[in-house]
């Protein structure tokens, strides 16, 4: 019996040239899984359907809110409807369901065949309003010798082909005829970048991601238009580009986001860009000359040598009082001949002498040849290659320096706060230009592609101000991707285009144009924007080299005197006792 109903079964005439269609839908397109919502399916064309098909066959009832996206791929969706019996909000919920797949809508026997039609035109507007462009249509009446498809462009049309033309689906860049494409770019340079060009009077997209978006246009033969006017240089924060997008209608967001959470899965493109989002830190500076003369005459070395002065000036007043010599205060103190000795200059000796002052003068006759000579290398090879401050290179170091991490106010969260750094929140255009005027008072987070930009620029600088380290990386190797509406039909073509511009070099040929739009719109400078003055390391020797030369034997003079007068008002005062 199994074996008579087996030979039969492909003579049954109710759908059975349908579901030979479908059967090569599914071949075409590629899916690997067959969900058929069987509520209104003839049960012998469903039969015929399960024996037949190429794939895994799942079964789900309309009403079921599982999203077979989320358990298979190249799912193609087959639902039956025999009459519109579904209200507008359930019919939205499937639609939604199945967006991410390619559907076909059969629509079963036992109405008239106008009513069909009517049936088969209300679900495709239904798709067209809710941007879904990958379903077609089967009418039973037909027994499979047409299927139906709609055009979004010029204008909403459903169109009836033959069975043998191919492609069931629509191409990969359908063809806008010059309607709008509604973008809205977020102005983050180098990627996007509007301005005015001089000579036309219009206004020019560019950047990487500018660039990718006029082709885009220019595949989809599309007008590329903004919802509203675009101020120039007003930068959009990625929540408040995604706000504005839903609430102006726009097509394409122009701009990228970082791939943070799984939630943003279901409305992103393919990768468009692989960055890492590092610390770019001040470079060191050398340490000025005024501050090499107070490294080494700094009060821990004046205090050592004051002690070794008085512990030699000590050992020749305990000497000379062995002698049977009476030693004075001012030699106990400040002794003339300890202190000629630490500076390693000559000094005379006394008439009475004994081994044991000749070992005193000797040890302080090399004492002081030591000490001055260690005192002028070191300041020869201070002097010839000054030292620089420390320079941090992560996030440890920069705890230790007196720098802050300057952020925009909307990116803070619990992630940045557990840096342990010191953060200085900021509106978004206040945190661009601090970054790109290069203000070295605080430390920035940039992306891989910002800093190539940044590094070009400075080295039209006297000097470098900026380094990159790759020891401070808040993200490595992030995912930037297109954030798109929730209901919109360019992600396919976007993907295309991603794939073809990165396959090609396209992508890499637009990076290494940002410096050239940069200039073109007047948004970099060739020189140091702040105008810094750096200390002038190496060269001739200047006037201002000796400053500080001479205002330290200004102040050692003044000293000297001042001791001077000091021991002449000590020799009067004893003079005056003795008298009395």
């Amino acid at each position: 019996m199994w074996t008579l109903y087996m030979m039969l079964l492909p003579w049954i005439p109710l759908g059975s040239s349908a579901g030979y269609l479908i059967n090569e839908v599914v071949l075409e397109s590629g899916s690997s899984t067959l969900v058929v919502h069987q509520d209104h399916c003839p049960s012998s064309w469903l039969q015929q359907l399960l024996m037949a098909s190429p794939v895994p066959v799942v079964l789900q009832p309309l009403n079921s809110a599982t999203p077979t996206g989320h358990s298979f791929s190249q799912v193609l969706h087959v639902i039956c409807f025999q009459n519109m019996d579904m209200d507008m909000e359930q019919l939205s919920k499937l639609l939604k369901n199945i967006r991410r797949g390619r559907s076909i809508f059969y629509v079963a026997s036992g109405i008239s065949k106008s009513r069909s039609h009517a049936v088969l035109q209300l679900l495709l507007w239904q798709c067209y309003r809710l941007r879904i462009l990958n379903v077609i249509g089967l009418l039973a009446e037909d027994e499979g010798l047409f299927y139906y498809h709609y055009r979004p462009y010029p204008e909403f049309k459903v169109e009836q082909q033959l069975a043998e033309k191919r492609s069931f689906y629509v191409e990969h860049f359908p063809h806008m005829h010059r309607q709008p494409l509604i973008v809205l770019p977020d102005q983050k340079h180098p990627r996007t970048i509007i301005y005015t060009d001089k000579r036309t009077g219009s206004q020019v997209l560019a950047g990487s991601v500018g660039r990718f978006i006029r082709t885009l246009a220019w595949k989809l033969n599309a007008t590329l238009q903004y919802p509203e006017q675009v101020k120039e240089g007003h930068i959009l924060h990625p929540r408040e580009l995604m706000k504005l997008v839903e609430d102006l209608h726009v097509d394409v967001p122009a701009g990228l986001v970082s791939l943070a959470n799984p939630e943003q899965l279901p409305h992103i493109s393919y990768p468009f860009e692989l960055s890492h989002i590092c610390l770019m830190i001040p470079l060191a500076q050398p340490i000025p000359i005024k501050d090499i003369y107070l490294i080494l005459c700094n009060v821990q070395h004046l205090l050592i040598a004051l002690a070794i002065v008085c512990i030699f000036g000590w050992l020749l007043s305990l000497h000379r009082n062995l002698s049977g010599q009476m030693p004075s205060l001012v030699d106990f103190l400040l002794n003339d001949v300890a202190l000629r000795g630490l500076l390693g200059q000559s000094f005379g000796q006394h008439l009475q002498t004994s081994l044991y002052s000749n070992w005193i003068y000797l040890l302080l006759g090399f004492l002081g040849l030591n000490l001055s000579s260690i005192h002028d290398a070191a300041l020869g090879t201070l002097l010839t290659h000054p030292p620089k401050h420390f320079q941090p290179r992560s996030f440890a170091d920069v705890q230790r320096v007196p720098l802050s991490l300057v952020l925009d106010a909307a990116d803070l969260t619990d992630s940045n706060e557990s840096l342990a750094l010191s953060l200085l929140p900021v509106n978004t255009s206040e945190w661009n230009h601090l970054r790109d005027k290069m203000n070295m008072s605080h430390v920035y987070f940039a992306s891989r592609l910002k800093w190539t930009l940044l590094s070009a620029q400075q080295k039209y600088f006297p000097q470098e101000v900026f380094l990159y380290s790759m020891d401070a990386c808040f993200i490595a190797l992030t995912l930037m991707t297109f954030q798109l509406p929730n209901n919109s039909w360019f992600d396919e073509p976007i993907n295309r285009l991603i794939l073809d511009t990165r396959a090609s070099g396209l992508f890499q040929h637009w990076v290494e144009m940002h410096f050239y739009d940069m200039a073109a719109a007047d948004l970099i400078s060739f020189s140091d924007p702040i105008d810094r003055q750096f200390p002038q390391v190496g060269g001739s020797l200047r006037l201002e080299d000796l400053h500080w030369i001479g205002f330290g034997y200004g102040v050692l003079v003044l000293l000297s005197l001042s001791v001077f007068c000091l021991e002449v008002v000590v020799k009067r005062l004893q003079l005056g006792r003795n008298r009395s």
